[in-house]
């Protein structure tokens, strides 16, 4: 998936491509776009403010996702009226170059002596109008490291001028004698790389099913139509009967098939009866794992490959509305299902996702699904599917 990174600063582009390096982004950078955006005003009082007002103003001149990070600068040991908080280079209205800021702060550091110093980060990521992720949480922010009025000997790195005259705390090095790793560490800390791991990123796929190579947003996905692959598991169980099914009867006739209710705060069909067990598969993962993996979070369920039979592929389009952004699914996605006799007070649920799950006879299910019974978002076709497996077993 290709993310702007709303940044003209090259070394700050280099450290977030090495960061997110193997999450299945490409990260651009202004300069690589086709056309120079008008200046952004950064006239917010935070950090956040200041990194959401980038990243709207990015996305609405380019239209393609965009985040935008933003930092304050602050000292322990000095007073108010001169920390520089979000105003780390602009100093009584006049815009430091870097050799300005390296005067300006090794001054500082004269004055009052080596500061403590840290930085409170923000980051805003605009995937469209209507999704917005944002964060200033303590995670994003830097170490504590002194500031010195002495700087480093060595030629300073352009972007990070601050660097020179910086010393991490726990060694006494100068972030000048740190080695890149250790750098990238500092710029992009676990904070960043969690905000980025909150991305539901999925294959873009053909008609087939074959991955294209691209990726995309889960949520952008469904506001573009994007084919992308989901995997779907239905649990059975076989009722206790007193006798064998009669000819001619079905052979799912006994058969019991769970179904879980979703939760009411889901972005598509809350509070309505689902397949057991369905989840979008992860950019990079294959069908099987991905279904593991649902039963597991969802339901708690731990199972093997070889619990899961395949009824083969469904190729899914349609369209709906929720909380009026409109949904437009178009998913490849494998049917399986699995044998698990448990009662539902047994299974462990994930509340995000499903508020309870019920047993039904599977030809009550189909009669209650065909005649719209219940609140369900469940395809008759699948259930004939599962139907027609059962046939052959």
């Amino acid at each position: 998936m290709k993310l702007l990174f709303g940044t003209g600063n090259p070394a700050k582009l280099d450290v977030m491509r090495r960061g997110l390096d193997g999450m299945h982004l490409e990260i651009l950078g202004l300069k690589d776009m086709d056309r120079a955006a008008p200046p952004v005003a950064e006239d917010g009082r935070t950090p956040l403010e200041n990194a959401r007002q980038k990243a709207l103003a990015y996305y609405r001149f380019y239209g393609i996702p965009v985040f935008s990070c933003d930092s304050g600068l602050y000292f322990d040991e000095v007073p108010g009226e001169i920390q520089p908080g979000v105003h780390v280079r602009t100093v009584q209205g006049k815009y430091l170059s870097d050799e300005e800021m390296v005067a300006y702060y090794g001054g500082l550091a004269s004055t009052y002596g080596d500061l403590t110093a840290r930085y409170r980060n923000a980051i805003c990521l605009v995937l469209d109008e209507n999704h917005i992720m944002e964060s200033m949480d303590e995670s994003l922010a830097s170490l504590p490291f002194l500031l010195t009025a002495k700087s480093h000997t060595r030629i300073r790195k352009e972007g990070f001028p601050l660097d020179s005259m910086s010393v991490q705390i726990r060694t006494g090095k100068y972030y000048y004698d740190l080695d890149e790793d250790a750098l990238d560490e500092i710029a992009l800390g676990d904070g960043f790389l969690e905000f980025f791991r909150r991305l539901e990123l999925l294959d873009v796929v053909d008609e087939q099913g074959e991955p294209t190579g691209e990726t995309i947003e889960r949520t952008l996905a469904h506001s573009q139509g994007i084919w992308h692959r989901t995997a779907h598991v239905w649990l059975l169980r076989r009722k206790a009967v007193s006798c064998p099914c009669s000819p001619g009867e079905s052979d799912s006739a006994g058969v019991e098939i769970l179904l879980q209710k979703r939760s009411h705060t889901k972005d598509s069909f809350p509070g309505c009866y689902d397949i057991s067990s369905a989840g979008h598969i992860p950019a990079g993962v294959d069908y099987v794992p991905s279904a593991l993996r649902e039963l597991k979070e969802e339901l708690g369920v731990e199972a093997m490959a070889r619990d899961l039979h395949d009824c083969g592929k469904r190729y899914i389009q349609y369209e709906e509305e929720f909380y009026g952004c409109s949904f437009v699914d178009r998913q490849v996605s494998k049917v399986f299902y699995m044998w698990l006799d448990r009662e539902p007070e047994d299974f462990t649920l994930q509340a995000e996702e499903v508020e309870e799950v019920r047993w039904f006879d599977f030809q009550e299910c189909l009669q209650l699904v065909e005649e719209n019974r219940i609140p369900h978002c469940i395809m008759m076709e699948e259930l004939r599917m599962i139907e027609a497996a059962l046939s052959v077993t």
